[in-house]
């Protein structure tokens, strides 16, 4: 048997054992059978390709230098074992059915059972594999991933790291903290002993060597606590008061003022639970809370938060908090300062708060209140739009470039994006031009990740056509004209609306519209073909060779505007004159058509065609003698206008 052949075997049955080791247990007949046909397999392909050695994708395999991506079955076993973390699979001849047995049971487990395992190279040596190894990718890299797994591998490579005293691994597992206790539960601080002893270690080892990332990991830690609604009476609370006795009173102050002013999740009882669990230090944390509050007072300011404020204090979910924290709020609330300036400058109040929520989004840390910022911005953007307020807009794109990183796959960031986008198409279409001060945000959203999809919307859904908007869209995306291009043609029957698009693309005047004309040109019916043709002779800039084109098949009507735009330069003009002149007409079966075009020369008076029309003055074939007779007319008459 070939090579070829045998690897499609081989990949068939090994597609099969999958399927089976997902449904049936490792002894089950069906199973144990379909490992025997995978082994049968290996041995014949071993004969030709040893050791057989696969690499795994995310999409493909690669086996002796060549690919395999095309088919589904190759596409699932890279998707499998690439997600099980497996860079590449090595057979060697020797290998039993047992090893097989051992290596496929244990490879279709899930990442957490596959870690808790101690990874592939602790299950071989348990298993006693020796003929088939296995190349690992890198665990940690699953920490910068987006999927929740992170929930399941984080705390095996908390353990890892700690045992291995490994620095650099800490640091990149302290870096991932936030993540993993935003998809954690509050109680398995508790429970899970292993997992709560590594905390410590971790927070320990972050205090001694990194303080800034102890304090955050221990105030992200805190705030997961806090707002975590799964917390059950029984839970040992006490035993999480360890975790943040090393916090100081101002760190323990500051987290609650982040969890009231930006957190909705941040309820009486989450108060009730921070109180609980910072009771030691209750009249340091108030003192350092009253300070860090009139440095924000401007929040106060906002309805909104002090409505949140009247909540916490009335214990709105059931729980009461406690009077020394009771105190300090109501204190907040009769803050007169805070109430005339409501009460004087309702206008200035907003502004301000809209300000104070941009600092809190350039300076916020944790993803979720990154998320409730922007979604506080958003509820403010009606406002920001009627108000035209682009000082905060210039201020919003400067914070928002500097947060991409963190939040470019988040939807309220998109939602503000095209908020934006939004906000520039019409203002430009107002303004009809791009101002200086429109100027920042127009190369910020240059730069950023709103799609061209989202702004052909603007334009195709939204109707929103003009010389501006779609200047806007050659200068954010011209590499996606072609995306234009199908847009329109799918309004290929809207008249209106394609003319609409000629005017703005002729005003442009620019290589790209110009391509775009082209394209309506192609798929549009006479009307709107003339159209085209009549916007590209007010432009600067044409395209000869489509022109030539359009005398070669296109009417009359058409044959002659393309010719008042050909004529513009030396070099068009003299093909245009031989295309005119270039059919063939035997026995004069086409010369309906170069009468015409003779018409065309009359009528633009395109005296540069002089010469052609001299030679069909003098043509002697019978057939000819219409084209001679105009030839000649015209010839005459150019010729009495010359005397």
């Amino acid at each position: 048997m070939d090579k070829e052949k045998a690897l499609e075997e081989f990949f068939r049955s090994l597609k099969l054992v999958s399927k089976n080791a997902s449904v049936y247990s490792a002894q089950h007949p069906l199973f144990l059978q379909s490992v025997e046909e995978l082994k049968k397999k290996i041995d014949v392909l071993l004969n030709v390709l040893s050791p057989l050695k696969i690499g795994f994708t995310s999409q493909s395999l690669h086996v002796d230098g060549k690919s395999f991506e095309k088919e589904k079955i190759y596409q699932e076993l890279a998707q499998s074992f690439h997600f099980r973390r497996i860079k590449s699979l090595e057979i060697r001849k020797g290998v039993s059915v047992e090893e097989l047995t051992a290596f496929l049971t244990k490879v279709y487990l899930s990442l957490k059972d596959i870690l808790k395992e101690g990874g592939f190279r602790h299950i071989f040596d348990k298993e006693d594999i020796s003929h088939i190894k296995v190349e690992e990718l890198d665990y940690f890299e699953l920490l910068r991933g987006e999927g929740e797994e992170i929930k399941d591998i984080w705390p095996y490579l908390l353990q890892e790291a700690v045992e291995q005293k490994d620095d650099r691994k800490i640091i990149e597992i302290a870096d991932n903290f936030e993540r993993f206790v935003e998809h954690s539960k509050a109680k398995d601080f508790i429970e899970d002993k292993e997992l709560k002893g590594n905390i410590d270690k971790l927070l320990a080892y972050l205090k001694r060597k990194e303080k800034e990332k102890f304090r955050k990991c221990s105030k992200d830690l805190l705030k997961s606590v806090v707002t975590n609604k799964g917390l059950s009476k029984e839970t040992r609370i006490e035993e999480m008061k360890t975790f943040f006795e090393d916090l100081s009173p101002e760190d323990l102050a500051s987290t609650l003022v982040e969890e009231i002013f930006t957190d909705d999740n941040f309820d009486s009882l989450s108060f009730q639970l921070f109180s609980t669990l910072t009771e030691r230090k209750h009249k340091k944390i108030v003192s350092s809370f009253k300070k860090q509050t009139k440095e924000k007072k401007l929040l106060i300011r906002s309805p909104k938060i002090r409505q949140k404020l009247k909540e916490l204090m009335t214990g709105s979910t059931g729980a009461v908090i406690s009077a020394i924290y009771h105190q300090t709020l109501s204190s907040l609330l009769k803050d007169k300062s805070s109430k005339e300036s409501l009460a004087l400058d309702p206008n200035l109040t907003r502004k301000n708060y809209r300000f104070v929520l941009l600092n809190l989004l350039d300076e916020e840390k944790r993803k979720k209140r990154l998320i409730s910022i922007l979604e506080q911005i958003l509820g403010e953007w009606e406002s920001i739009r009627n108000e035209r307020d682009l000082k905060y807009l210039k201020s919003l794109i400067e914070v928002l470039d500097r947060r991409k990183s963190d939040l470019s796959t988040e939807q309220a960031y998109i939602d503000i994006n095209k908020n934006l986008l939004s906000f520039l198409v019409d203002s430009a279409a107002l303004e009809g031009a791009i101002s200086p001060k429109l100027r920042d945000l127009a190369d910020y959203l240059k730069e950023s990740f709103v799609s061209s999809k989202s702004y052909l919307d603007k334009i195709f859904m939204e109707n929103k056509v003009n010389p501006q908007i779609l200047k806007l869209f050659f200068l954010f995306y011209p590499d996606n004209v072609n995306s234009l291009n199908q847009r329109l043609s799918e309004r290929h029957s809207d008249i209106e609306f394609l003319k609409k698009i000629i005017e703005s693309l002729k005003e442009i005047d620019s290589l790209l519209s110009l391509e775009s004309l082209k394209h309506i040109f192609s798929f549009g019916n006479d009307l709107i073909k003339e159209e085209v043709l009549k916007a590209v002779q007010q432009m600067s800039t044409y395209d000869g060779n489509f022109l030539l084109h359009v005398l070669e098949k296109e009417n009359l009507s058409l044959r002659k505007e393309a010719v008042k735009i050909l004529r513009r330069n030396e070099s068009t003009l003299e093909k245009a004159v031989e295309k005119l002149f270039s059919v063939s007409s035997p026995f004069g079966l086409k010369n309906q058509i170069l009468l015409e075009n003779i018409g065309i020369i009359e009528e633009v008076e395109l005296k540069e065609a002089k010469d052609m029309l001299i030679v069909l003055s003098k043509n002697r074939f019978f057939w000819n003698k219409d084209l001679k007779k105009e030839a000649s007319k015209i010839l005459e008459q150019w010729d009495e206008r010359r005397d």
